[in-house]
């Protein structure tokens, strides 16, 4: 199919809804990082008070079984703005300041649709989908952008633009931005294409999009608008203003959403004084589940009231990372008084993919040229008598799907309407469920295989994270996405290949996953060392003496969980625990000869090798 003919096809027979610029509504989106199921007072937090988002319930509807596409940032990010599970846009995992890759601007966003539709359009926020020009929201139909690039705990990419006047803080300067080797130092703050501040004011950053915010509705209140506000919080490190500093009774996590309520009655209260707030609809949603931190576990306890640094999921199981309700069901209220009936709940199934063709059905905006995942949920926002989940089936990337109550995870079956803390496996007790749930999760992998569309990539950067691993072709600098790296979650697998050892070697040689979850092979002080982070927050390792030279190496984890290392045809020396599974796999990508994000072991070298590894490959076991 020609899919530019197509979309210019549909463009013309769009046409007709430019000429009703005045009856088009207002669309906000706000987008919280990283927000708990429970963590809104009308979501039964008992210690976080959050009366203006409250209020939006009262005069809107909330959406108790409402799904992120991912349980993590970028691809979470990238399914809202372009209506696909990230799987068919580029299948990108967690972006970080190294990375040459973004979403493709030849995806249509929801900025871009509306804009083609009359609409103004603004990103205020955390944009996460590439820092390069290429892939910043002024390139996928944003008018304007201000907010920090990735998540707050990065640093940068020392060859941005800079801006002509750049606020530096924490005596910071050009010279120590153009030298920085990208990790730590906090993330830059940017306006359009340009970071204007370095290090970002964390402190601020709340009020600033507040402001910024305010400020593009004034600015706009006479013509249509989109506004995506992606809040930096309630992501770790944890920041507010002063203000809301020791506010909260949910410690400092709870004053972050605290301070974001505040944010939302401010915006509240610029519609109501400019007399828009009728025809204006607010999505107020999470990009997925809270971390699972120490003093965080509210699996069985409601409400820990003791929690300080993530949120609550209760009742729901799981966290951030995982495919549980806890991971990918996030808090959800919209208001929209000229549409949504006041004070309503919705218990269908639906989730962020819907947002762009639910905007493109009440806008008159014309859908995407090209094959999109989510379905409009319109009848469900107006409240409509026995209407139901325009989904089939939901899917919980390929790893599972929800299809009215029953919910396939793995080889195990819930019935959420029953256990919506995922507590008993009642597949025995209902194969044909079973059978016809795995044939609609199977069905799905298999069409995402046939139609997904490949991630940007910016010219001569690492290798595309949407192809699968090609060993013969692999070089240090390559980056693959977690996805189509060798799977070894709970399984045996080896890591082979020849390295050219230097009088001094401080090298990484591979590098997959994080400090959580994962595994590093690298050299240091003349030895050859591999790291696994299996999942239970402990590193553990082996090791081999190497002499200068070139040197046969394998290392992996046997058929019996133990950690090995060798060099040349000497001594395979192995761990004396067995058992030392991956447990999952990692989020993080694959990177050769360095490692491009959180490292997997603390004491790993830094920098980027140079040369001198061939024939490398990594075999995992069945």
């Amino acid at each position: 199919m020609n899919y530019r003919f197509t979309y210019l096809l549909l463009s013309i027979l769009c046409l007709g809804h430019f000429l009703n610029a005045d009856t088009k509504p207002n669309v906000i989106i706000i987008f919280t990082d990283d927000q708990g199921y429970q963590d809104l007072g009308c979501f039964g937090s008992p210690n976080i008070k959050t009366p203006h988002i409250d209020q939006m319930a009262k005069e809107g509807m909330r959406f108790t079984d409402f799904y992120s596409a991912a349980s993590v940032c970028t691809p979470s990010r990238a399914a809202l703005l372009t209506g696909c599970y990230p799987e068919r846009v580029g299948n990108l995992g967690v972006l970080f300041p190294n990375r040459s890759q973004g979403l493709n601007p030849e995806e249509t966003t929801i900025a871009r649709m509306l804009k083609s539709a009359g609409y103004a359009t603004a990103c205020v926020g955390k944009w996460h989908l590439g820092h390069h020009k290429e892939f910043l929201p002024t390139s996928h139909g944003f008018d304007s952008y201000f907010g920090i690039p990735y998540s707050n705990d990065m640093g940068i990419d020392r060859n941005m633009k800079l801006a002509e006047k750049v606020v530096w803080r924490n005596e910071a300067n050009e010279e120590k931005f153009r030298s920085s080797s990208g990790r730590g130092g906090g993330p830059p703050v940017m306006r359009g294409t340009e970071v204007i501040e370095w290090p970002a004011d964390q402190n601020t950053l709340t009020k600033r999009y507040t402001e910024e915010s305010i400020a593009f509705i004034k600015e706009n209140k006479d013509q249509p608008f989109f506004l995506y506000l992606p809040h930096t919080m309630p992501h770790i490190p944890l920041f507010v203003t002063p203000e809301f500093e020791g506010k909260s009774d949910a410690g400092l996590y709870g004053d972050c959403i605290e301070e974001i309520d505040w944010g939302v009655g401010e915006i509240l209260k610029t519609l109501k004084e400019l007399k828009i707030d009728q025809n204006t609809l607010i999505v107020y949603t999470s990009d997925n589940g809270p971390w699972n931190l120490k003093g965080n576990n509210t699996d069985k306890v409601k409400g820990n009231m003791n929690r300080r640094i993530g949120g609550s999921a209760y009742p729901v199981k799981g966290y951030k990372f995982s495919k549980n309700e806890g991971g990918m069901r996030v808090p959800t209220v919209m208001r929209w008084p000229a549409k949504i009936p006041e004070g309503s709940a919705c218990s269908e199934v639906a989730g962020t993919i819907d947002l762009l063709p639910t905007i493109a059905a009440i806008s008159g905006a014309c859908l995407p040229g090209k094959k999109i995942d989510g379905k409009s949920i319109v009848p469900l926002m107006e409240g409509a008598e026995g209407e139901k989940s325009p989904h089939e089936g939901y899917f919980y990337r390929t790893q599972g799907v929800r299809s009215g109550k029953w919910k396939l995870l793995g080889n195990n079956l819930y019935d959420l309407s029953e256990d919506i803390g995922e507590s008993k496996n009642v597949a025995k007790e209902n194969p044909e469920v079973l059978e016809r749930l795995k044939n609609l999760l199977q069905a799905h992998k298999d069409e995402l295989n046939q139609n997904r569309r490949p991630a940007g990539n910016v010219a001569g950067g690492a290798s595309p994270s949407g192809k699968p691993v090609d060993w013969s072709k692999v070089k240090p600098g390559n980056v693959f996405s977690s996805y189509h790296a060798p799977k070894i979650a709970k399984k045996a697998f080896k890591i082979s290949g020849t390295f050219e050892v230097t009088e001094k070697a401080e090298n990484i040689l591979v590098s997959h996953g994080g400090s959580s979850v994962g595994y590093c092979l690298y050299a240091s002080g003349g030895k050859l060392i591999f790291a696994v982070a299996p999942g239970n927050k402990k590193i553990e390792r082996v090791q081999v003496a190497i002499e200068p030279g070139k040197v046969k190496f394998a290392a992996g984890l046997d058929a019996k969980g133990h950690l090995f290392v060798q060099a040349g045809d000497g001594e395979v020396v192995k761990s004396e625990a067995g058992k030392q599974w991956i447990t999952k796999t990692p989020q993080e990508n694959l990177s050769i000869g360095f490692d491009e994000a959180n490292p997997v072991d603390p004491k790993a070298p830094k920098g980027k090798l140079k040369g001198g590894l061939s024939n490398l490959k990594i075999e995992s076991g069945k």
